[in-house]
């Protein structure tokens, strides 16, 4: 009997903004920012992201192949152990890349 692989995570989190604008951010597991989008109020991320729409699934796709990972939605960056490690992961990549 096959067993299944672990799909990658994609954290999407809110990362501020204004009054009149949000920016919403998709970073991986593996550290890579593979999205990012401005929205009128939060409450459009999910679907702009693409939680609820197929928008930006072939940037997902692009990095990770089709269905091989899943969207968390992220409601306190700072706290969240996932997207923490993925920016650990984010700032050697940048280091790396320098």
């Amino acid at each position: 009997m096959a067993t299944e692989t672990a799909k990658h995570k994609i954290y999407v989190f809110n990362n501020g903004g204004s009054e009149q604008w949000y920016r919403a951010v998709a970073i991986a597991d593996d550290g890579h920012c593979l999205a990012g989008h401005l929205c009128s109020h939060e409450s459009f991320m999910r679907h702009d992201m693409g939680f609820t729409s197929d928008w930006k699934h072939d940037l997902y796709n692009g990095h990770f192949g089709e269905g091989n990972w899943e969207l968390v939605w992220v409601d306190n960056p700072k706290s969240h152990e996932g997207l923490q490690a993925a920016y650990g992961l984010n700032q050697q990549l940048e280091k790396a890349s320098s």
